[in-house]
């Protein structure tokens, strides 16, 4: 009886791991945002690693920056 409770919890648990191993990818564009105005050092800073992210194509997405200062 206990190596058959075992049995089923290990196929239960193998069972699991695809669904937890699959990759998870945003479906919208991807909002950079940067709590200071526009043209200042944390802009030129977060526009560059936007940059940076398209050249190399490390997101499927666009990352789009967007200022909110105040």
């Amino acid at each position: 009886m206990k190596l058959e409770a075992v049995v089923a919890l290990v196929l239960a648990l193998l069972l699991a791991i695809p669904a937890s191993a699959a990759a998870w990818e945003p479906t919208k564009p991807i909002e950079f945002v940067v709590p200071a105005g526009t043209g200042g050092g944390a802009d030129q800073m977060a526009r560059l690693i936007a940059g940076i992210a398209e050249k190399h194509r490390l997101s499927p997405r666009p990352l789009i920056v967007v200022n909110k200062s105040g």
